[in-house]
C-alpha cells in the first residue's frame, strides 16, 4: 500500500470553488494543499515535491496520480452486469452469494466498488451492502464516486448511493463485528496476481492493500455471516480456505469459492 506524503491541488483549468474543495480534501486526507503552478505537469509536480501521490480536483471528482499512472472512479463493468440482471440474466457473484432483496452483505475488499454495486442492486433498497477498504486514497476516491457519480441508469445510481463504505482492514472490522451481523461476506483478494496490459490496474496497484487473505480472517468472517465467498483465479487456493463449492463460467478467468459455516 502507498506510503509517503500526499498532495492535493487543482487542475490547470480549475473552476470556481476548486481551491476550497482541494483544501477540504487535503484536510480529509491529512495531506498538503499545493497551489498549482501553471508551468508544471502533474508528473513534474510529483517529482518536485517528492510526493507519493497527488490528488487533483477535476470537474468529475478526484483523480489520484502516482508515478505509475492515475485513477478516477468509474463504475466499470458494474453497469453492464446490472443491465444483464435487469434483463433477467445471471451473474456469478450474485449466484455464489445467493443474493436476493433484503440481504445484508459485507464486501471486505471494496476496491473499485464494482462488485459492491452489483450486490447493492441485487439486495435492493431493503438490503444493505457495507464495503471495507484498507487503502485511504482508494477509499477516498471510490467513496466519492459512489456518492456522486451519475450514470444513465437510475437503478444503478440508487444502488451506488446505498453502499456504505468504511476505511478499515477486514480483520479489524471483523474482530469488532457482532456475530451474524450479515447474511454473506465477500472477499476479492485484489492484486494477488498483477494484472498486465491494463493502465488503470497498473495505476491502482501502488494504492492497494496487498497483504494476502489469511484463513484466520475467513474464520472471523464465518462468525459474522453463515456464508463466505472468495474470488480467485486458482481453485487450489480456494480449497485451502475451505471452499467446497465453486461458481464460475467455463471460460471465465475467475472462480468464486463458497465456504459455509
Amino acid at each position: 500500500m502507498l506510503t509517503g506524503s500526499v498532495g492535493v491541488t487543482v487542475s490547470r483549468n480549475n473552476a470556481g470553488g476548486a481551491v476550497a474543495q482541494a483544501k477540504e480534501w487535503a484536510v480529509a486526507l491529512r495531506g498538503e494543499y499545493i497551489e498549482r503552478p501553471h508551468n508544471l505537469s502533474v508528473p513534474e509536480l510529483l517529482a518536485q515535491r517528492n510526493l507519493a501521490a497527488l490528488v487533483v480536483v477535476e470537474s468529475g471528482g478526484p483523480r489520484v496520480h502516482c508515478r505509475e499512472g492515475s485513477f478516477a472512479y468509474h463504475p466499470s463493468m458494474a453497469g453492464l452486469r446490472v443491465q444483464n440482471l435487469q434483463r433477467g440474466g445471471q451473474d456469478h457473484l450474485v449466484s455464489a452469494l445467493g443474493l436476493h432483496p433484503g440481504m445484508r452483505v459485507l464486501d471486505c475488499t471494496l476496491g473499485l466498488g464494482s462488485d459492491a454495486a452489483v450486490a447493492s442492486y441485487a439486495v435492493g433498497a431493503a438490503g444493505c451492502v457495507v464495503g471495507l477498504e484498507a487503502s485511504p486514497l482508494l477509499h477516498f476516491a471510490v467513496s466519492w464516486g459512489l456518492a456522486h457519480y451519475e450514470t444513465k441508469d437510475a437503478e444503478l445510481n440508487a444502488a451506488l448511493r446505498r453502499i456504505q463504505t468504511v476505511n478499515i482492514t477486514a480483520e479489524a472490522y471483523l474482530r469488532a463485528c457482532a456475530a451474524d451481523s450479515f447474511d454473506a461476506v465477500y472477499f476479492d483478494p485484489m492484486f494477488r496476481h498483477p494484472v498486465t496490459g491494463s493502465k488503470n490496474m497498473e495505476a491502482l496497484r501502488p494504492l492497494a492493500w496487498e497483504r494476502p487473505l489469511e484463513k484466520a480472517v475467513v474464520e472471523l468472517a464465518l462468525r459474522a455471516a453463515p456464508v463466505v465467498v472468495i474470488k480467485e483465479r486458482n481453485a487450489t487456493i480456494l480449497q485451502s480456505y475451505g471452499c467446497r463449492e465453486f461458481v464460475g463460467g467455463k471460460y471465465s478467468r475467475v472462480v468464486y469459492g463458497v465456504v459455509r459455516r
